[in-house]
């Protein structure tokens, strides 16, 4: 049993700095696509592209699969195969060389190609690794699984389905004597919807993680429900690659609002009626909530499309980052301090009202509130690198409810 347990210890271990890594992966491509981003209007299209590679590819996705997924997951799980822990940092390895071809590609259009097709790869390594660990490391019933476990389990097989489909129709395209630039446009177009479902699927696994399910109706709906953007969708989606099937209006509909509504109904559901302290990662989760609600309305407004997209991933953002403080709140010697929290909440609520279309003035607010974010998020990269005590593992603990 003490060998098993030094076992579970050190493989955890490994997973936390591999968690740590794809975090810091996220966190390069976000500072990059937002740089590129800054400056693709005077650049040209390639900076454009290669904007949307890195925010929309290979930020949230690795951040939620690949980085919280190895921190939260070995606490749930029992002795962790270390085989999964090389698939992990080959994974990471992949992505990483996906990104600097994203970036290279402002200079070098060919280079997309590349990018696209190691996300593909790295994704590919990153879900089998993530299906494996839930899988065959889980020591309880499948209804009894987490809601952040079930997410990364359907996550994963979501993006099983999409690889090898966009990855066969980038190279058909290839082949066909397409502009490598012209291709990946084309599929990052693509991919949109079946990305932004999982990672609205994954933002609300992380946010039901915070609330006590007690009802077994409940913990038997979740999943279900869940299932619709992450297994639906994909299938849905690789199918109309091929043969003319649902518009993206009725995927985004029907496939993910209707069933994310769902989800949101029953996380407040749960929460009616109880009393609960408010901790710092159920405050960030309540505007994660908002705005990933918010988000189809800005969907009605036709002078700024972009707004719609922009609301839904920034709502997952503040999801992950409730992810994250609820993972350094179980370990005491590296939690963050309450007051980092609300200042930190504090300045991406006001990076996110910056981008309502009905709020122009504050956009000059929003830049200072998003300065002062990467202010907060290098303290608690800061903090996560402090030495923890041998007692202080994360555990496998829900929010407290009296």
């Amino acid at each position: 049993m003490l060998n098993q347990s030094i076992t579970k210890g050190f493989y955890g271990a490994q997973f936390r700095a591999d968690g740590a890594a794809f975090l810091g992966l996220a966190l390069l491509c976000g500072l990059a696509g937002g740089f590129l981003g800054a400056v693709s209007h005077n650049a040209g299209p390639f900076h454009a592209l290669s904007h949307g590679l890195l925010l929309d590819l290979f930020v949230l996705i690795p951040a939620f699969l690949g980085g919280m997924g190895r921190l939260v997951l070995p606490g749930e799980l029992t002795t962790l195969p270390g085989l999964m822990v090389r698939f992990d940092r080959l994974a990471f390895l992949i992505l990483f060389t996906g990104a600097l071809s994203a970036i290279y590609g402002a200079r070098e259009p060919a280079a997309f190609v590349f990018s696209l097709a190691l996300w593909g790869f790295g994704t590919t390594f990153l879900a089998l690794s993530t299906i494996v660990k839930c899988l065959e490391c889980r020591v309880v019933r499948f209804r009894d699984l987490s809601p952040f476990a079930w997410s990364q389990l359907l996550a994963s097989l979501g993006l099983i389905v999409m690889a090898p489909v966009f990855m066969a129709g980038l190279l058909h395209d290839l082949v066909a004597g397409h502009t490598s630039f012209a291709s990946v446009q084309f599929w990052l177009g693509k991919l949109q919807v079946p990305v932004l479902a999982l990672v609205v699927q994954l933002a609300l696994g992380a946010i039901a993680n915070l609330v006590a399910f007690h009802s077994t109706r409940l913990k038997i709906t979740l999943p279900l429900l869940m299932a619709i953007p992450s297994l639906l969708v994909p299938v849905v989606w690789a199918h109309g690659v091929t043969v003319p099937g649902l518009s993206d209006d009725w995927l985004l509909g029907m496939g993910v609002a209707a069933p994310s509504f769902g989800i949101m109904a029953l996380i407040c559901a749960s929460l009616w009626g109880r009393s609960f302290a408010l901790t710092a990662a159920l405050s960030w989760s309540f505007p994660a909530l908002l705005l990933l609600s918010a988000g189809w309305v800005l969907s009605l407004f036709p002078m700024r499309p972009e707004a719609f997209h922009s609301a839904m991933l920034f709502g997952a953002v503040l999801a992950l980052f409730g992810c994250y403080y609820r993972w350094q709140e179980q370990i005491p010697s590296i939690a963050a301090p309450h007051w980092l929290c609300r200042v930190h909440l504090v300045a991406m609520g006001v990076s996110a009202l910056a981008m309502t279309p009905l709020l122009p003035v504050l956009q000059r607010c929003g830049e200072i509130g998003m300065i002062v974010s990467l202010f907060c998020v290098a303290v608690l990269g800061a903090r996560a690198l402090l030495p923890r005590q041998p007692h202080s593992e994360p555990s496998a603990v829900k929010a407290d409810f009296s």
